[in-house]
């Protein structure tokens, strides 16, 4: 059990939810080590607490004294390391057992969706942490208030982002539950949308008894199963007046939205966020309805949000080359890429909007390619590098490219190029961004990398 210290190894530590549990268990006093294909800042902080990482999966990465393999999902059965870990007779668990029994010490609190999730993880950790209830945080992204993405708390409470891909979230038993959104996402495993939908109501069916489950109900499918949980469920969202928490008078000053709360119809006062988008607000609404159920004090939550400015890579302003304005972004659905481009729309109007957008994972752009193409123009100029292959077969890899998505983008009549690699796309923006213009760097892989070369070219 996670509260008995014992020697960890986990395959795949170098991804962002393996290594927040990794590193809480490290400072609780484990002996841990890992390995992964790379290396990168994530590993690089873990390597400061004590953490060995290993580079590549080899058999020998295994320590005689190892007590316990923990795998992500990315990881395939016929891994050395796995192998070698069965043959041992070492006990192997997945990332999600670990953080339910991780999650069972204190009180739970579980953000799911399709999107929004590290965002609403983030603003509620930071409240959280504003109102000295020390949780321990295990999310997707870097809160600001921690420099990280995890953290080791004395509170009570334990507050973890969980994903739907491969049912990842049937293992965590919440004492509150929040759910953002429910859409086509993952169909490289889902057979549909009602499978998904099937896999979001058995997570609610985990929620503790005397539970509580936070749904937006802007959201059809969210309502729907909301609809079919047995327990307690707060509503929130905008778009009825029949919610429990609802957002209303949204408006844009000086580059801040402002807006106002009700309560079960009682204003709540006015709101303040820097970070912009109708989706920002209703990652607000969660996190607001989270701290006001667990008794956290109203003018401790809006000076909370007043200051968040985002997780790292959701619409995180990386900085200027002149007058151009640098954004980088972890959208790799169309949904999410719409709601992006559209926020940055609404803060700066009258810029041009360059979008360099990387699609992440070749099924996915195949599946959803016409709407990728909707999504994307919302800005004014695309640029598309070469996907980003994750999980993909051979099949998957041969049935579409980046250039697909650009000559779509085209025949709508949009800018739109298809430049493969990294480095031209830096070479391009140097020589055509100018003015006033805004150039965001999409995708869930590497392409903030774009960005951040572009600032520092000579």
């Amino acid at each position: 059990m996670p509260n008995k210290k014992i020697n960890y190894h986990f395959i795949g530590i170098a991804g962002i939810g393996m290594s927040a549990l990794a590193q809480i268990l490290a400072l609780r006093g484990n002996k841990v080590s890992g390995s992964d294909l790379i290396e990168n800042p994530i590993t690089d902080n873990l390597k400061k607490i004590g953490v060995k990482v290993y580079t590549g999966h080899k058999k020998e990465y295994l320590s005689p004294d190892t007590e316990m393999v923990v795998v992500s999902a990315a990881i395939s059965d016929k891994n050395p390391e796995i192998s070698e870990a069965k043959k041992l007779g070492i006990p192997i668990i997945t990332r999600g057992e670990l953080l339910g029994q991780m999650m069972d010490e204190k009180e739970g609190i579980a953000i799911t969706g399709t999107h929004g999730k590290t965002t609403t993880s983030s603003l509620i950790s930071q409240i959280f942490e504003d109102a000295n209830l020390k949780p321990t945080i295990a999310i997707g992204g870097e809160v600001g208030s921690t420099g990280s993405n995890a953290k080791e708390g004395n509170g009570k409470y334990f507050i973890a982002e969980t994903c739907e891909y491969k049912r990842f979230f049937a293992d965590i038993r919440p004492a509150i539950a929040v759910i953002t959104n429910i859409e086509e996402d993952h169909l490289d495993y889902y057979k549909d949308l009602d499978d998904i939908k099937s896999a979001f109501s058995d997570f609610t069916k985990n929620i503790k008894d005397n539970g509580l489950l936070v749904a937006c109900f802007d959201d059809e499918n969210t309502r729907e199963i909301a609809d079919t949980f047995d327990g307690k469920v707060i509503s929130y969202g905008i778009s009825s007046d029949d919610l429990n928490y609802r957002a209303d008078n949204i408006r844009i000053e000086e580059n801040v939205q402002k807006f106002n709360v009700h309560k079960n119809g009682s204003d709540l006062g006015e709101f303040q966020m820097q970070v912009p988008g109708i989706h920002s607000i209703l990652n607000s609404l969660a996190a607001i309805t989270v701290a006001l159920e667990c008794g956290i004090k109203l003018g401790v939550i809006k000076e909370s949000i007043a200051k968040f400015t985002g997780a790292v890579r959701r619409m995180e302003t990386k900085g200027k080359r002149g007058e151009v304005l640098v954004i980088d972004d972890y959208a790799h659905h169309p949904t999410e890429i719409q709601a992006t481009l559209q926020a940055i729309r609404s803060f700066y109007p009258k810029r041009k909007i360059c979008c360099v957008f990387q699609p992440h994972q070749h099924s996915r752009t195949r599946i959803l390619l016409n709407n990728f193409v909707d999504a994307l123009t919302e800005a004014d100029e695309i640029i598309i590098p070469k996907i980003y292959p994750v999980r993909d077969t051979a099949e998957d890899i041969a049935s579409v490219s980046g250039e697909n998505l650009a000559d779509l983008l085209k025949k709508k009549g949009k800018p739109a190029k298809y430049i493969p690699d990294f480095k031209d796309v830096v070479s391009y923006l140097k020589d055509h961004a100018s003015g006033n213009d805004i150039v965001i760097t999409m995708g869930a892989g590497p392409v903030n990398q774009v960005g951040e070369k572009y600032l520092n070219i000579e």
